[in-house]
């Protein structure tokens, strides 16, 4: 499955969305993409809104590239006590995946 940058923000986007299966639909399509992905949701890790920034890092850990690691570490300085876990939770599955 191939998306140019702009769908896959769209994508995102949509990752607070009120209907949860659309949420999770969402998610699972970013997974399949892999490092497709993986730059725009890094690029998330920045967004205005806490939740993307959120449901970003969460992802980012579930696909497990290393690729996602050293702008998950940075993002350790900002954002609330919950992105700051969630992008804790990212990098120990990443290190996990990875030894």
């Amino acid at each position: 499955m191939e998306m140019s940058k702009q769908q896959i923000n769209k994508l995102i986007e949509k990752l607070i969305d009120e209907d949860y299966d659309v949420r999770k639909n969402v998610e699972d399509v970013l997974i399949k993409l892999n490092e497709q992905s993986i730059g725009p949701l890094i690029d998330a890790l920045k967004h205005e809104n806490p939740e993307i920034q959120i449901h970003a890092a969460r992802i980012l850990g579930k696909i497990g590239n290393k690729l996602a690691l050293n702008s998950l570490i940075d993002s350790l300085n900002y954002g609330n006590s919950e992105f700051r876990r969630e992008v804790s939770l990212a990098i120990t599955k990443i290190v996990d995946k990875n030894p």
